[in-house]
């Protein structure tokens, strides 16, 4: 599986725009039959603004924190039947590595006083990134150790691949292969990972492992300890407890597209009463195909699906602004629900990384899910207290905070698109 496609992104940068005047709207000036000529102004001016002070937040692809990943089972090369090593897969950023970030404590490399020599490292070829990943590897093992029965072990490197990204504007995966001694039956694995690398999520892979098995270490810290070739069945309330975790963070502070996307449902009016029916079918719609493409009913490849869900976002945008009435139009919510559809898939790629209990595969999908919408809520509950709060009327609505911020996500939207059809590396 190509676990690029669907990693969870971080991005630290936002940006505003406000703009006052003591002069009345022109707009409001006109007559009944004069035609509104304000709205296409203020689109253009507002996209403008906010293109110029997002970009960089746009732009950060490559400056994205990730958590790292971990796959751990017993060594395929060994042809008896109780092989005596192991085989350790970590997929992280040699980048962030190298330079030394610190990313326990920011939430994008150019927050760091280390970025110039992580953009550096990006302009690397993949052949010598490895070679410097490869020549640091002792420095790299001072921060990850791997106990069996609270013993560490010595880690031994095999190979060091570095993805070959044709644009080097998109962050790019490390890949260490590294070989251990296998525990005994009695014995279990624990992992330590220094929070300066981030997150970290660990999962069994291979012969003799518990596919179910996952544990995040979203700060960094030490794993619970864990036993190869023997499956452990988590409670009710652990399952629960941990997928309703996983999905808060995909939306807060991970999913920045989504995020966009419900911003936009909030900015089509102030009408509780709509907004609760875009966000029902939204939930409605991610809730159908997050579930089909669970069970492998739908699959879909990501290359098809992030161009879709970044033209999801600009077209949200574009309609709100387009919007010449407070009518609640059919076709808004036909819109919502098809997208919802296309974020769904996006939801369920992200599971899938985490994997889902076979003992509790409808519980774990359902907190999943209950975790997405907490996440949402989290974002859209706040801002559209303080909109009713501040009664703005409707065109000082529209003005300061529906064409700006519509503006704003269409951009990011449009922007994503060029980025992910590969537009902008031609």
């Amino acid at each position: 599986m190509p676990q690029q496609d669907y990693r969870i992104m971080m991005t630290g940068k936002q940006g505003s725009i406000m703009r006052s005047t003591n002069q009345q709207p022109a707009h409001s000036r006109m007559g009944p039959g004069q035609p509104v000529r304000q709205p296409v102004r203020q689109y253009v001016s507002s996209l403008l603004a906010g293109l110029a002070l997002l970009f960089g937040a746009m732009a950060a692809q490559a400056h994205e924190l990730r958590p790292a990943i971990m796959d751990i089972g017993f060594s395929q090369d060994q042809s008896d039947r109780q092989p005596d090593r192991l085989s350790i897969s970590v997929t992280f950023s040699g980048e962030a590595f190298l330079a030394g970030l610190d990313l326990s404590s920011i939430t994008d490399t150019d927050d760091s006083d280390q970025s110039a020599a992580y953009d550096a490292l990006r302009e690397l070829s993949p052949d010598a990134l490895a070679r410097k990943v490869e020549a640091e590897f002792d420095r790299l093992t001072g921060l990850v150790t791997l106990s069996l029965g609270g013993t560490p072990v010595g880690l031994d490197l095999k190979t060091v691949t570095v993805e070959s990204v044709a644009d080097l504007r998109l962050a790019r995966d490390t890949v260490l292969v590294l070989d251990a001694p296998a525990p005994t039956e009695s014995q279990l694995v624990t992992v330590a990972w220094d929070p300066a690398l981030g997150g970290l999520l660990i999962r069994q892979s291979g012969r003799g492992s518990d596919p179910a098995y996952t544990d995040f270490l979203m700060g960094g810290g030490v794993s619970t300890g864990f036993a190869l070739s023997t499956e452990i069945v988590p409670t009710i309330w652990e399952v629960v407890i941990k997928y309703i975790h996983s999905g808060i963070i995909h939306i807060v502070p991970a999913g920045l597209d989504h995020i966009l996307f419900v911003i936009g449902l909030l900015a089509y009016g102030l009408s509780g009463r709509h907004l609760v029916f875009q966000v029902s079918l939204f939930t409605a719609a991610h809730t159908l195909t997050l579930g089909m493409a669970s069970v492998g009913l739908i699959v879909v490849s990501g290359d098809i699906v992030e161009p879709l869900i970044a033209l999801s976002i600009a077209w949200i945008g574009i309609e709100n602004i387009r919007r010449k009435s407070d009518r609640f139009h059919p076709s808004r919510a036909v819109v919502v629900f098809a997208f919802g559809l296309l974020h769904g898939l996006g939801f369920a790629s992200v599971l899938s990384d985490f994997g889902l209990p076979a003992g509790a595969f409808v519980l774990g999908l359902l907190s999943f899910n209950v975790g997405v919408e907490i996440g949402q809520l989290i974002i859209v509950v706040p801002i559209f207290l303080i909109l009713k709060a501040m009664k703005p009327r409707k065109d000082s609505f529209r003005r300061r905070f529906q064409w700006p911020v519509s503006a704003i996500i269409s951009g990011i939207g449009l922007f994503w698109v060029a980025e992910r059809t590969g537009l902008l590396g031609m």
